[in-house]
This record gives structure tokens, C-alpha cells and sequence, in this order.
């Protein structure tokens, strides 16, 4: 199970870089995938993955991505991303995925983003996100901190929930 969670957490990770990159951004900074461990929580209405960091990164902490279900075909996303200590830049990215096949593969509906400068915490949110009942939904999450020409990130994703 833990060699099935790192295998998803770097496809994630490629993921993400490789939309940095189709999308026609330019970086300059030298960027870490860092190692660490999910811890996921789940209630009736809620899924969240939680990643902490392993002592090998200089800057990035920890980053949390959330889903909840807002009742009446309505779902919530957020995350955060912490540092360290202040930094030039700190991002999370929330990506909200939809399953039509009772959870077999999803699709990506929306995307999220939030960015602050000098700081150690970033943090954002979507509320009332109008959803098809009875059909999956999950979160995935993208973090980084950027402190001069480094760049740390890494990935989170929430297990399926369905929607009421």
C-alpha cells in the first residue's frame, strides 16, 4: 500500500511539473520534490490529506489539501502550504476531480490557485462549488515555496468522496 501511495504521489508530482511547463512558464529556480509521509483523515463529509515534510527540506513544512461536501450537490476544496521560515514566495494549488464511473478514474473540473510573498503560510479556498450529486469527487493539491533561486514542492491528494 505505501509503494501504491509513493507511485501516486509521483505521477502527481510529473503532473504538476509538466503542467508548469506546457503552460509555458519559465523557471529559473532550482526545484526539489521532497520526501515525507500523508496522513489521511476522513469523515462522513470530509477527506483530507495532510503531508509532512521529512527533515531533508531547507524550506517547505507541510501541506494540507481538503474536500467537503457542502450538502445539496455543493462541494469545498482548500489547502495550505507552510514553510520553514518566511519566504520569497509561497503557493498551493487545489485541483478539484470528478468521477462519472463510480470512482474508477477521474477528471479534472477545476483548478485553484493562491500565491502570497514574504511569508511562511499560504492559504486558499473555494466554497459552494456546484457539483452533480451521487457522483465522486477528490482533491488534489500542489505546494511550493520558493526562497531565492530554490524551489521546494510536493503533492497531496484526498481520497474520493461522494456527494450528496
Amino acid at each position: 500500500m505505501k509503494i501504491k501511495k509513493k507511485v501516486i504521489s509521483i505521477v502527481l508530482s510529473l503532473v504538476v511539473i509538466e503542467s508548469l511547463w506546457l503552460s509555458g512558464i519559465t523557471v529559473n529556480a532550482e526545484e526539489t520534490m521532497l520526501p515525507g509521509y500523508h496522513e489521511h483523515i476522513e469523515t462522513e463529509n470530509e477527506s483530507i490529506d495532510h503531508w509532512y515534510g521529512i527533515s531533508r527540506g531547507t524550506y517547505l513544512k507541510e501541506g494540507i489539501c481538503g474536500i467537503k461536501d457542502a450538502g445539496k450537490g455543493k462541494v469545498s476544496v482548500s489547502g495550505t502550504t507552510f514553510a520553514h521560515a518566511v519566504c520569497d514566495t509561497v503557493r498551493v494549488s487545489v485541483y478539484l476531480d470528478e468521477s462519472t464511473d463510480g470512482g474508477g478514474t477521474f477528471e479534472q473540473i477545476g483548478g485553484y490557485y493562491f500565491s502570497e510573498n514574504n511569508t511562511a503560510t499560504c492559504y486558499g479556498n473555494k466554497t459552494n462549488i456546484s457539483v452533480t450529486s451521487g457522483r465522486y469527487y477528490m482533491a488534489r493539491g500542489g505546494h511550493s515555496v520558493t526562497k531565492g533561486s530554490d524551489t521546494e514542492m510536493t503533492t497531496t491528494k484526498t481520497r474520493a468522496l461522494k456527494c450528496s
